[in-house]
């Protein structure tokens, strides 16, 4: 996941365009869509400061995207478990969340099962 698409992602996780970005922070929308499109793979300091106070998000995520996305969620655990996703190839975290979709399943299964008293 690069720049552009963990920007997207915490725009579209507050239900946020780039407008309101723009509009917030004072940054223009064509520096915005720069990044949004990956055409600007980089931020001045100052941009990327409001950037992130504004989405609430870490600068560590947004750049590099190690820790979580959510400040409020940047707990020792979450480091690490996102740092393992930073470092897990993408057809892995396919088959990892597949497993845990149907771990899931039998859970919700066995509850029933348990709910009705079979």
């Amino acid at each position: 996941m690069n720049l552009s698409t963990r920007l997207r992602l915490a725009l579209e996780s507050k239900g946020l365009k780039s407008i309101d970005l723009a509009k917030a922070t004072g940054i223009g929308p064509g520096t915005i869509g720069d990044w949004l499109s990956g055409k600007s793979k980089t931020m001045v300091v100052e941009n990327a400061f409001k950037v992130c106070e504004f989405l609430d998000v870490t600068q560590e995520w947004l750049f590099f995207g190690k820790g979580s996305m959510d400040i409020k969620n940047n707990t020792p655990k979450r480091k690490l478990a996102n740092q393992l996703l930073a470092e897990t190839p993408e057809y892995a975290i396919d088959d990892a969340v597949s497993r845990l979709s149907d771990l899931k399943k039998l859970i919700e299964t066995a509850k029933k099962s348990t709910a009705t008293g079979q």
